[in-house]
């Protein structure tokens, strides 16, 4: 039995006692009758193929006493040094560390012995910790700390000295991703890497899975993303035109609250808007309705998604009881508003009637003045403290779009969100 098997019973154990604690759980079901494949019980699962390869990684980590007293296995001499490095390289980015091992084969004794290397591929899962898993950044301990060197011998040619923020000089390693999906797979970066250096296993031996629900989500040809940084645009561009809301003088009411109500401030759009500038040679200006008109034998205008935005105005007791002397209130207010943004940040503003148009750094925000639940607020704040939640809710919607066609009635937008 190897540590991480060793773990791994603990860690049964104990989610087991949960389980029959658990009055509302079918307990005895789930335990007992409910099959848990490492693909079901695991974030990320790898395969180490050609596991001939490991006898190049017994020379390499001096192993060969422990070879002799397993027979010349090299398989089971191996995978406990090969688990323990990992098991150090990845760190707190993981809860645990799972492997299979092929159960010792049985052969005629008039035949020879069935080779190692003819074994099926080692299994390895990895149970993520959400918080970490996804770093770019791995910092070591100080350049002149005993420890330093030991860091140094795991990481080798990666590890370099690094000056952070707060003046301090450490080592560290930093792993490539710019974007969120990329970042994902940093632990296939580190497990490839750790095998090469120490264990002389190419990256041609491994099999990994990992995100692979990303592909659902995924845009962009030359650089795939999978929606966080354009949400993240998005709320920042947010975020400046409240601060800047607040700070606005000579409007007729106060604001009291400004909440974004569109999916992408939640981080649970599929597709976020992304900014977008237009070709103002492809139309001609409407002076009337002050639009734009696509020229004739020119190609349609990209659709540009608004970002809803509610404002909340203090309470008056002069308002009108009349419908139509309120709706001509309210756009009185947003020509007001318009007007303000445009004198103090040279905002372009489109007041409407019922709502007023904001260009910000090509990001369109649509601001209405009505009542919104607070419901949708809680999970922005759900969306901004738990990583996993908006990639969940993005998946969910792009399978709930795909199961609306097969719907009878087909399910509206509102039902699957």
């Amino acid at each position: 039995m190897t540590a991480c098997t060793y773990k791994q019973l603990q860690r049964e154990a104990s989610v087991s006692m949960q389980f029959w604690d658990d009055p509302t759980v079918d307990g005895f079901y789930s335990l007992l009758m409910t099959p848990k494949p490492m693909i079901r019980t695991s974030d990320h699962i790898f395969q180490l193929c050609e596991l001939v390869k490991f006898q190049s990684s017994c020379k390499k980590l001096n192993l060969l006493s422990e070879l002799m007293d397993h027979s010349g296995n090299y398989i089971q001499t191996a995978l406990p040094f090969i688990l323990s490095l990992l098991q150090r390289g990845l760190g707190q980015r993981i809860h645990l560390l799972t492997h299979s091992l092929s159960p010792d084969p049985e052969w005629s004794v008039e035949s020879e012995a069935p080779k190692y290397k003819d074994q099926p591929p080692l299994s390895f899962g990895l149970l993520l910790n959400p918080e970490l898993a996804a770093s770019v950044l791995e910092r070591g301990p100080p350049a002149d700390s005993p420890k330093a060197a030991e860091f140094r011998q795991l990481w080798g040619p990666r590890s370099e000295l690094r000056r952070f923020q707060d003046g301090a000089i450490t080592e560290a390693v930093l792993w490539e991703g710019e974007h969120m999906c990329q970042k994902r797979l940093v632990p296939k970066q580190i497990i490839t890497h750790l095998l090469q250096l120490h264990a002389d296993i190419p990256e041609s031996c491994l099999r990994y899975v990992g995100a692979a629900l990303d592909d659902v989500i995924k845009t962009g040809s030359e650089v795939p993303s999978t929606g966080e940084e354009e949400s993240l645009v998005v709320v920042q561009a947010y975020d400046d035109l409240s601060r800047k809301l607040w700070a606005l003088e000579d409007l007729p009411l106060s604001i009291t609250a400004v909440q974004g109500a569109h999916p992408a401030l939640r981080y649970t759009q599929v597709f976020p808007p992304v900014p977008l500038k237009l070709d103002y040679s492809f139309f001609e200006r409407e002076k009337i309705s002050r639009s734009l008109v696509p020229k004739e034998g020119k190609p349609c205008p990209a659709y540009i998604t608004p970002v809803t935005v509610i404002c909340h105005m203090e309470g008056s007791g002069k308002w009108p009881h009349d419908r139509l002397a309120i709706r001509h209130i309210r756009a009185a207010f947003h020509i007001r508003l318009g007007a303000l943004l445009k004198k103090h940040h040279n905002y372009t503003c489109r007041p409407c009637p019922t709502h007023l148009d904001v260009c910000k750094v090509y990001i369109y925000l649509r601001m209405w003045r009505r009542f919104f639940f607070d419901m949708r607020m809680q999970l922005s704040a759900m969306g901004m403290s738990k990583s996993f939640i908006p990639v969940t809710v993005c998946i969910l919607l792009r399978w709930a779009s795909f199961a609306s066609f097969i719907c009878s009635p087909p399910l509206t937008g509102g039902t699957t969100r």
